[in-house]
């Protein structure tokens, strides 16, 4: 009986411990984390799925084409995973497929200039299978007619907002953006219809501000005007800031920068204008010393007194650090 007394507390404390919750160190809570967010959001795109299965297949099919396009893509998606922008989504993984797509095309225009026939019959085999993959991958396409018809009603939009000048820009990125938002684009052609000053002129006489052609940017000829005040400064000097302002922020919205510009062009219908306007082409281009022309020719306005045209290629940085600008002596030399 004194054994069985003895035993009580023991029973009773072993109780306790199985029913009382178990306590972590501090050790162990910092090494298990609490997740709060859904694992889901870290799955791999359905699409990818997909094509991992469809990759098994043609190895056990011996389809040499397919293969070599599944592995290009899953080889693409590696590289991807190892940069700051890893392929999370389907939309995502179309886009990639679409730069395998151009690759080919690229390579189809070699060979023909070359007299391959047979890489051209090979790369466009690889074309069309990239496209099946595009067309069963369940994202929507949008092409350039349906996404002019996107711009053009979100201008509209905005502008019903009060949208106006400098901000006008903004709201119709904003709704363009969110309109296109799980689809197919190309987001190169969006900006390209997107690049704007909000100048009455361009819609009047139909031209843009900027034409993206794959890594080159075309600045159409821009003037001292203030897009957010419509005002133009009866100064050439200031016209001439303002024109490299306008044309920076085209370069910067074309994805491209005043670095990267390649060749220019400066119309005056005053050529005793130019020298003044140096010291403020210096200032923005002095380090970058691009191909120059300069012509004297009336503008569209009597108040313009200065029109620049810039060519930029992307990926051309070219900084000329270091003090090398021209004296205005050596500039004025043919």
């Amino acid at each position: 009986m004194a054994a069985s007394k003895s035993s009580m507390p023991l029973l009773t404390a072993f109780r306790s411990l199985r029913q009382a919750p178990p306590r972590l160190s501090r050790t162990q809570c910092l090494a298990r984390p609490s997740r709060y967010y859904s694992a889901d959001a870290d799955a791999p795109p359905p699409l990818l799925q997909k094509l991992k299965g469809e990759l098994k297949a043609a190895m056990r099919a011996k389809d040499a084409p397919r293969l070599s396009v599944l592995r290009s893509i899953m080889s693409a998606n590696l590289n991807a995973s190892k940069t700051s922008s890893p392929i999370r989504t389907d939309v995502q993984l179309v886009a990639l497929i679409r730069k395998l797509q151009k690759s080919a095309q690229d390579a189809v225009a070699d060979a023909q200039a070359a007299g391959r026939d047979d890489l051209v019959q090979k790369e466009n085999q690889q074309i069309a299978i990239l496209d099946e993959y595009v067309a069963s991958s369940g994202v929507k396409t949008m092409g350039e007619a349906e996404i002019k018809v996107l711009i053009n009603e979100a201008i509209e939009a905005a502008k019903g907002a009060g949208a106006a000048g400098k901000s006008l820009m903004g709201e119709v990125m904003k709704r363009v953006n969110g309109a296109l938002e799980g689809k197919d684009v190309d987001r190169k052609s969006v900006a390209a219809l997107l690049i704007t000053s909000g100048s009455k002129f361009e819609e009047e006489i139909a031209y843009s501000r900027a034409v993206i052609v794959d890594d080159w940017v075309f600045v159409s000829g821009t003037t001292g005007v203030n897009y957010e005040t419509g005002k133009i400064s009866e100064d050439v000097v200031e016209q001439t800031e303002q024109t490299m302002i306008n044309i920076e922020k085209a370069l910067r919205e074309a994805g491209s920068s005043m670095s990267e510009v390649v060749r220019v062009k400066y119309i005056l219908p005053d050529r005793n204008d130019f020298p003044s306007v140096w010291p403020v082409l210096r200032k923005w281009l002095g380090n970058v010393r691009p191909a120059a022309t300069m012509v004297q020719a009336a503008l569209m306005l009597d108040e313009m007194k200065i029109e620049i045209e810039v060519t930029a290629k992307k990926g051309s940085g070219n900084d000329v650090s270091g003090n090398q600008g021209l004296s205005e002596e050596q500039t004025g030399k043919e």
